[in-house]
């Protein structure tokens, strides 16, 4: 006889059918649901990193391995139907905390912890609990379905393996359907109610068997109401907090979060000008002045001049990453019969783009969704001018666009006498000079001559956007012309004098390759 009344057989029994199946899914689907959108919610904070994806794979293994341990544990003291479905109802209140726990703590924690502590610390508190509640439920499950040591191994391996396909399908639905289509705050608070809607039906559909003594009743109703309680509240703040995640203010006038990031469009004056600013997560990625697009806000898009003066007969441009697509809107004013071609991964971007940037105003500028790397290496004829610029930045800079390979690739596509411009940000000395001196060496590793410009030329230990302009040819004659032209044109004066010398030779920084990029790693010895 079981503890509380019920026999394991009769819990068997009733629970035998597809019910329980139904709820080991769906627990193993919330778990990898969470997993999944935990990315996108830290990555506002502390970048899209490996560094981000690896904790969150650990913290979510840990903590399933935490509950296995104590689902089997609990299911040999009382395995009862009620007790199962309670613990389902408990995980499902702290799933919905989640969108109440992302909005106090992860912006404070963002300023306190660094890119490999912050996800760690910051996924422990949001989502360690929550999955290691509901991962308790399959071996709870097994003691509930287990007839005796004959059949143990086909039950354990029929009911992970619905846990398991719950979690494929949780895996495919979050990132192929949930996060493009939803908020990430709405996908915790409807996983949650799921949850407890499941649980809940279970205590409706298997009551305490008559063999409870009074007292195991009475304890039962106030663990009952316990959980209850809780995940009540639990969903009414994740209810109030699903419509306010962090980022919003008063400036915001569009906001998104999709699988690839958090979109914000903010307005608001600046300096003595209305301007509209894009953020990427946690980064600004571009702005407009409202009413004057050939104006510029940020100081690096003024760099944008040196691509006609090292290049004075550019017929065809290519921009890797659009951003608010200031710089291609620019070369599109400065070169009006110029065709540029823009590669945005994000097609929320690109809309963003027509609606709230004025993109749909240069029918000259093409923009295609999809990877820059490939759309490059797909597109076809060679180009003059190709700008990357989609190191989103100081913690987010994508391994493949900036190997040695990918370099090698735009270079084969530059016309005789091309430029490629690089848009980086960090620092050129101290611990963070190490990503600038690893990304210029890897591009001095392809281009036979590669010129540095930086905003701040005077503060080399902070971090700043460093133009690396890398020339596909060798040519003194035109390397002469082009520094005439630095130090004679008014509009380039400001170039000249922020032109920089390379990294030393005796600092840190390795050559990047598409078999060893640890990108990561370096932004990280800067913050």
């Amino acid at each position: 006889m079981a503890k509380g009344g019920e026999t394991t057989a009769e819990g068997s029994g009733g629970l035998k059918g597809s019910y329980l199946f139904l709820s080991v899914f769906l627990s193993g689907g919330a778990i990898l649901v969470i997993e999944i959108a935990a990315g996108r919610v830290l990555a506002p904070h502390f970048g899209n990193t490996l560094y981000t994806w690896t904790s969150m794979i650990g913290i979510i293994l840990a903590a399933m391995a935490a509950g296995y341990a104590a689902g089997g544990r609990m299911a040999d003291r009382n395995p009862t139907a009620r007790m199962f479905f309670l613990i389902m109802i408990a995980g499902a209140g702290l799933v919905a905390l989640v969108p109440v726990l992302r909005a106090v703590f992860l912006p404070t924690l963002e300023k306190g912890l660094s890119l490999r502590s912050g996800p760690i610390f910051g996924g422990l508190l949001l989502f360690a609990a929550p999955a290691c509640v509901l991962a308790a439920l399959t071996p709870y499950a097994v003691k509930l379905s287990s007839r005796g040591a004959e059949t143990l191994g086909t039950v354990t391996g029929n009911l992970f393996t619905w846990s398991t396909a719950g979690s494929i399908f949780g895996t495919f639905i979050t990132g192929f359907f949930l996060i493009p289509t939803f908020g990430l705050n709405a996908i915790f608070l409807s996983t949650a109610i799921a949850l407890a809607v499941i649980g809940g039906t279970g205590l409706y559909l298997y009551p305490p068997s008559s063999g409870d003594g009074g007292g195991g009743k009475k304890t039962g109703g106030q663990a009952l109401k316990s959980v209850l309680v809780f995940t009540g509240v639990s969903v009414l703040a994740g209810a109030t907090w699903t419509g306010s995640p962090p980022g919003l203010t008063k400036e915001t006038i569009h906001f998104r979060e999709n699988m690839y990031h958090t979109l914000r469009v903010i307005e608001g004056e600046r300096e003595g000008k209305q301007v509209r600013q894009l953020f990427l997560d946690y980064q600004p990625e571009g702005a407009m002045v409202i009413g004057d697009d050939r104006s510029t806000y940020f100081r690096y898009t003024r760099y944008l001049a040196l691509g006609p003066a090292a290049v004075p007969d550019i017929r065809r441009m290519f921009f890797i990453g659009g951003g608010a697509f200031t710089m291609p809107k620019a070369l599109n004013l400065m070169l009006p019969e110029a065709e540029v071609v823009v590669a945005e991964l994000d097609p929320d971007v690109v809309e963003t783009g027509k609606k709230y940037f004025r993109l749909d105003k240069y029918p000259r500028i093409k923009v295609i969704s999809g990877d820059g790397r490939l759309t490059l290496k797909r597109a076809g004829g060679k180009w003059d001018f190709i700008v990357g610029d989609a190191y989103r930045g100081l913690r987010s800079i994508p391994p493949h666009l900036v190997t040695r390979e990918f370099f090698a690739e735009a270079r084969e596509r530059l016309s005789p006498g091309g430029a490629m411009m690089l848009n980086l940000i960090a620092a050129r000395s101290g611990p963070g000079g190490a990503l600038y001196a690893s990304v210029y060496r890897t591009v001095a590793s392809v281009f036979p001559d590669v010129w540095v410009f930086s905003v701040d030329p005077k503060l080399p230990a902070n971090a700043q956007n460093i133009l690396l302009l890398a020339f596909r040819d060798r040519d003194a004659a035109h390397r002469r012309k082009f520094l005439e032209r630095l130090e004679t044109d008014p509009d380039l004066k400001f170039a000249a004098e922020s032109r920089v010398s390379p990294p030393s030779p005796r600092s840190y920084g390795p050559v990047m390759t598409d078999e060893y990029a640890p990108v990561e790693y370096l932004i990280n010895l800067g913050l």
